[in-house]
């Protein structure tokens, strides 16, 4: 196969990964990182019995919770921040109707309230955070390969609404990249009523997903709505995101399916090409905030918005870090 790097091959893949199989997306991911390390970078993995417990732990079940990630009187920094800030109404502020709204003032009335770019990036201890030795490091045991850091985002869940959004808020698969993770970070206090984050494990790599699509019972699906349970027989589950399919993933994978709370400051980081959800909030609005590590630039700005300096003097920088934040520096 030829190199996979290159932009005009990678946008071709890329206008692929809804059609290709995990097996497949796996081939690719696995001959793209091989690339990246032909090229790597001199700093060694971080390692310690933390990253190595919590890397395994993403390659076995799909996730693994992170406690501590931040202080409170970090997180409250963060909140003062964002609440400071307009948001807009869609899971990210690309998808918005463009209208900034602030809380208290019209942001409550829809599902989510999702912030700017810039606004993220200004926001204190975030970059810091999602560019800390630990995280890199278990973001690239679980690539297998210096990973590039191609999205950040924060948003409000609200409550109060009748329904839950579509996309988010059912079981999903993220199609990203061909190999990724995403750093989840709860601002708020997530407990079960909180809007808690749902992984389905071991949904994340194919081999373990046949295992235990083998486990279950014949006919377990004879109850499921007949256009469901035809979904599962064309194979939705292993290709494509999923959508529309929570009976059938309750009834077969229920017994793998883990509701994640946890005080602000702590989170989880996981492989989201795994089936997973967020749970509408009840008790109160969440804030959250990911970052998400890849193979490539991916879904980032098509324009990087940040001079260097300006994001340099925030981290340690050099050419590993210019690699790892390109996507969102010019020079």
């Amino acid at each position: 196969m030829s190199r996979l790097d290159g932009p005009l091959v990678w946008q071709a893949l890329q206008s692929l990964r809804e059609e290709l199989d995990a097996a497949e997306r796996d081939h690719i991911a696995r001959h793209f990182a091989g690339q990246v390390r032909a090229r790597s970078f001199a700093a060694p993995i971080a390692s310690s019995p933390i990253v190595d417990a919590a890397a395994n732990m993403l390659d076995a079940e799909g996730y693994c919770a992170l406690t501590s990630l931040l202080s409170s009187a970090q997180v409250a920094e963060v909140v003062q921040h964002f609440r400071a800030r307009p948001c807009f109404n869609a899971h990210i502020s690309k998808s918005s109707d463009g209208i900034p709204r602030h809380l208290g003032n019209g942001a409550e009335a829809f599902h989510y309230g999702s912030y700017a770019l810039d606004d993220i990036v200004a926001a204190p201890f975030l970059f810091e955070l999602a560019n800390s030795p630990a995280l890199l490091a278990i973001a690239e045991r679980h690539l297998g390969c210096t990973p590039t850091l191609y999205s950040l985002n924060a948003w409000w869940s609200f409550p109060g609404l009748a329904r839950p959004a579509e996309v988010s808020q059912s079981f999903h698969r993220d199609l990203d990249d061909f190999r990724f993770c995403t750093l989840f970070l709860y601002l708020t206090d997530v407990g079960e009523k909180g809007g808690p984050h749902v992984y389905v494990r071991r949904t994340h790599r194919i081999e373990l997903f046949e295992q235990e699509m083998a486990k279950a019972e014949a006919g377990a699906l004879d109850d499921i709505d007949p256009r469901v349970r035809e979904a599962v027989s064309a194979g939705e589950f292993r290709r494509g995101q999923a959508y529309g399919l929570d009976p059938a993933i309750l009834k077969l994978f229920g017994h793998l399916t883990d509701m994640i709370p946890g005080p602000a400051g702590s989170g989880l980081i996981a492989d989201t090409y795994g089936l997973h959800m967020g749970i509408p909030p009840e008790s109160g609005p969440r804030l959250i905030f990911w970052a998400r590590y890849g193979l490539h630039v991916n879904d980032g700005p098509q324009a990087p918005p940040f001079e260097e300096r300006l994001i340099a003097s925030r981290i340690p920088w050099d050419d590993r870090a210019r690699y790892i934040n390109r996507a969102l520096y010019r020079s």
